[in-house]
């Protein structure tokens, strides 16, 4: 039975140095890099456009834009412009977006505390069809509790792309804020 753990344990460690280093970046976030991207790395006040997906921490799927991952709803290609230090997007995933580089993806893992209520966007990247809706709502409602049962502090999980990295031309246009692009 020993050599059975010990053999999992390797392959576990195996499979896990495959992906990345997980980046601890303190108050509970933290992300890992899928893929890096190439040229500059986007910094405060630059303007970028992403795609992402939100997942709970047990890996549901909650909604998603720009991956096409949902039915009825064509959105591959679909952006969501972000400008950096603004609080488009909550602030876990603006401390993540930091130093990263076009193409790049990373899994961020984040703490209710520092997801959409931190954002200053009058609409922060929430669900647009009435499924990711609902299950904005169902985790709401788990972080509040129903009355009977204290609320659970479910962490999230933003998996972002950074699509494009704006111009400073670009970035005049976009002072405004985020949004869909």
């Amino acid at each position: 039975i020993e050599s059975c753990r010990e053999e999992g344990e390797r392959r576990v460690a195996e499979e896990d140095a495959l992906l990345g280093p997980i980046v601890n970046m303190g108050q509970g976030v933290r992300y890992r890099e899928s893929r890096r991207g190439t040229g500059p790395a986007l910094k405060v006040g630059d303007v970028c456009e992403v795609t992402y997906e939100v997942q709970k921490s047990n890996g549901d799927y909650m909604w998603s834009l720009g991956r096409d991952k949902e039915p009825g709803k064509r959105d591959l290609g679909e952006t969501y412009r972000v400008v950096l230090g603004k609080h488009d997007v909550p602030v876990a995933v603006e401390m993540a977006l930091e130093g990263m580089q076009k193409g790049g993806v990373r899994k961020i893992e984040m703490p209710p505390k520092l997801g959409f209520e931190t954002s200053k966007n009058e609409a922060p990247p929430l669900p647009d069809n009435f499924s990711g809706q609902k299950k904005y709502e169902r985790y709401l409602a788990l972080l509040s509790g129903n009355g009977l049962q204290p609320g659970y502090q479910a962490e999230l999980i933003f998996e972002v792309e950074l699509v494009k990295i704006r111009d400073k031309k670009g970035a005049k246009a976009a002072e405004g804020g985020g949004g869909l692009e």
